[in-house]
């Protein structure tokens, strides 16, 4: 059991943390094995996120006040908390390939960029592009007109180019 000052202390360095987050997944975690959370620690590691297993009372305590209190009444039973003020989907996308494998990890609710969504949606961000395939579909689509630009500009000068070759092929052969 915590003394008070350790629940202040985690709470405190939690608060801290999640001031920075702009995702939050709440996530039931009954079962999993040692192994398989240092394993999914990793992969969120990876994915530039964090996941904490902190006791549902200091998680009250660290959003207690903030847009993420809404998540209170969803803190029941063994919970842990993936977070990232980065690109939401690709976290998403670990914790649904994880769970995928593991299903004694189910996602639960989630705070995405100031609202509370449900389970369903989101497992749907998981299915969305990630900031990074967006912005190069956006830099194609950009880039797209003025190729197409570009090559009817030059289309004349080709034809002009075909025409003068076949015109001197055909003087070559006399």
């Amino acid at each position: 059991m915590l003394t008070r000052d350790q629940k202040r202390e985690q709470y405190e360095q939690l608060r801290g943390v999640l001031a920075d987050a702009t995702t939050v997944f709440v996530l039931a975690n009954s079962g999993l094995k040692v192994n398989e959370v240092n394993d999914l620690r990793s992969k969120v590691r990876a994915a530039s996120a964090s996941y904490k297993v902190v006791k549902n009372s200091v998680v009250r305590l660290a959003i207690d006040g903030t847009p993420m209190e809404g998540l209170t009444p969803f803190l029941k039973g063994p919970n842990a908390l993936a977070f990232t003020g980065n690109d939401a989907v690709v976290l998403a996308k670990v914790l649904r390939d994880f769970a995928k494998a593991h299903p004694a990890l189910s996602l639960e609710r989630a705070y995405l960029e100031g609202q509370i969504v449900d389970a369903e949606q989101a497992r749907a961000v998981a299915e969305l592009p990630s900031r990074d395939e967006l912005i190069s579909k956006l830099l194609y689509m950009l880039q797209s007109p003025i190729r197409r630009l570009v090559v009817a500009l030059n289309a004349p000068a080709q034809q002009l180019a075909q025409a003068l070759k076949q015109i001197a092929e055909k003087q070559s052969e006399r």
